[in-house]
């Protein structure tokens, strides 16, 4: 729970026991007042002379057990109060908080500073949080440059499973980084799911932000948690969105695409949401779902009752009163203490996360000047670092280092993902150039993405991405002249192609992942081939060997069933843009 909620609803259950804590004073002020010895009595004498006079034990050391009994006894009285500050789980009760997971399946959730990548890791974190949570419907939002639901509210894991397995990059219709478009789906599922009133939690799985996905998320939860939802209406009362962001990416190690660690967190404090990194262990997945538990209980009708966290006091009262199971041992047991706290380890994985740090970004410093530095010019490079992030944010930094035509280095300190973009495509790193132009969904980010596909020679992808900008700005003439002169070079492949169709050294086939450079020649196929047997429901009954084989032309790869949903949602879209 974080500090915020927990000074909110901390309480006492049974306040009036705090009221010992007056007599207990007055005994205490009057035990003092009959025992001058352990009054702090200041003498005109110098020190060595009073060390001297003074007989038996005295200042500290006399008080010090009188300290540890009303130390206890205030303890004492506290675990009588009940403190607390969140309700009790009714054993009868089910988890029925709903759950909406929104995905990010585009192309930088590849990266492998997660193994085997940081989709993959998020997928199994999302099997493994199905597996903890007791009870309530899970949806499943994806997005790239478009947003699906690829699985409405159910409880069925059985369904939810496969279809979670089958989700990659290419199942995507649409290129990009554009969280903000899932907001829509998560509105649709509050109305179809029926969540009118309680609590629902967003489970957002990313390793980065869009260009305009941080605004409208705050805004969209910063509306949904005041009851103003645009799209959810006619009803009494609105749903309680918690937003919770799960970082898929490790900050420590170095990766083509930079994982957003503070951009996210900064977000989820912004919105008064929650922020988990993806752990080794399934410390984070617990974490995950006792946030949905605590908001479901926070905002819950029904009167669980509160719980008492007072019994862990106990064990230290207990510790206490030990101390006096023999003369001195109150001393004794202060000097053991001092002892271990002084005498322990003191970690050294600060130090250590700094180094790495440190390292990684000499990595990509070395590949992008194409030389190793030297130590004393990585340590100049470093005290220059540290001297500009004391007076420059990393955008002027950027800005800065653009200008004097070091491109690397300006784009491994932009934040914005279109200068970000910009500044690899300068830096002739075409592949992250598409990436983060892929992250903005305007004019210019579309056509920077096209040319930075024009570069890596794919071309099919390049020309289908110009007419997308054709297609939603009419008016960008540089488009139109891009697209005639790849138009021409793909004609030109075309015509070799098809006078090299029946060799084997055919241009237009798709070698593994090699560019697509044009359409390829193409292949006729006889009408008779392409004729599709049809059979009745009488016919599949009567014959089981004719129900075998139709079976079998049945598509059974989720993946296949995906892709073309979301296709047809798109294209849908795109003719009745108010759906």
């Amino acid at each position: 729970m974080d500090l915020s909620t927990l000074v909110s609803q901390f309480h006492f259950i049974r306040p009036y026991w705090l009221l010992l804590c007056l007599p207990f004073a007055v005994l205490l002020w009057l035990y003092i007042r009959r025992n001058p010895e352990l009054k702090v009595q200041k003498t005109s004498l110098p020190e060595h002379i009073e060390a001297a006079l003074k007989v038996g034990d005295a200042g500290w050391l006399k008080r010090l057990p009188v300290t540890f009994w009303a130390m206890g006894f205030c303890i004492a009285i506290i675990i009588a109060a009940g403190p607390s500050w969140q309700r009790q789980a009714s054993p009868f009760g089910e988890d029925k908080a709903p759950l909406i997971i929104m995905l990010d399946v585009s192309e930088s959730m590849l990266q492998t500073d997660l193994q085997p990548s940081r989709l993959q890791r998020a997928k199994q974190k999302i099997a493994d949080l199905l597996a903890l949570r007791d009870g309530g419907r899970t949806a499943l939002i994806v997005y790239a440059g478009s947003a699906h639901i690829a699985m409405p509210l159910t409880k069925d894991k059985a369904v939810f499973l496969p279809l979670l397995d089958a989700i990659s990059p290419k199942l995507m219709p649409r290129k990009g980084k554009f969280a903000e478009y899932g907001l829509i789906e998560i509105d649709k599922l509050l109305i179809n799911g029926d969540i009118n009133a309680g609590a629902a939690s967003v489970l957002w799985v990313t390793d980065g932000l869009g260009s305009d996905s941080k605004s409208q998320i705050i805004d969209y939860f910063n509306q949904a948690n005041k009851g103003a939802s645009a799209l959810v209406t006619n009803t009494d009362r609105k749903p309680s969105l918690q937003l919770i962001i799960l970082g898929s990416g490790n900050s420590d190690v170095s990766a083509e695409i930079e994982f957003q660690h503070d951009e996210l967190s900064g977000l989820a404090s912004e919105v008064g949401g929650y922020y988990q990194s993806i752990t080794v262990n399934n410390s984070d997945m617990v974490n995950v779902n006792r946030q949905i538990a605590r908001n479901m209980i926070i905002n819950s009708d029904s009167a669980e009752p509160w719980q008492d966290m007072s019994y862990p006091l106990v064990f230290v009262l207990v510790a206490i009163f030990l101390m006096w199971f023999r003369k001195g041992w109150t001393l004794q047991w202060c000097v053991v203490a001092t002892i271990m706290v002084l005498s322990a380890p003191q970690p050294v994985l600060a130090s250590t996360g700094i180094y790495q740090t440190i390292a990684a970004s000499n990595v990509v410093f070395t590949v992008a000047v194409e030389a190793a530095p030297s130590r004393v010019d990585s340590i100049q490079q470093r005290l220059l670092d540290t001297w500009y992030d004391a007076w420059l944010t990393r955008e002027q930094q950027g800005h800065m280092y653009f200008s004097k035509g070091q491109y690397a280095k300006a784009a491994a300190k932009f934040t914005d993902p279109l200068w970000k973009a910009t500044a690899f495509y300068m830096a002739e790193d075409f592949s992250k150039a598409h990436i983060y132009f892929m992250r903005s969904d305007s004019a210019a980010s579309l056509f920077g993405a096209a040319n930075a596909l024009t570069q890596q020679r794919e071309y099919i992808a390049a020309r289908q991405l110009y007419q997308q900008v054709l297609q939603q700005y009419p008016s960008y003439t540089s488009a139109q002249v891009n697209l005639q002169k790849l138009q021409k070079i793909i004609d030109d492949i075309n015509r070799q192609s098809e006078s090299q169709a029946n060799t084997e050294n055919e241009a237009s086939k798709e070698l593994g992942d090699a560019p697509q450079t044009s359409d390829g020649a193409e292949e006729k196929v006889s009408a008779e081939m392409l004729v599709q047997q049809t059979y009745t429901a009488e016919q599949l009954l009567a014959d089981d060997a004719l129900t075998q084989a139709w079976m079998k032309r049945v598509e059974g790869d989720p993946g296949r069933f995906l892709a073309t949903k979301f296709n047809l949602q798109l294209n849908q879209r795109q003719k009745s843009p108010t759906k």
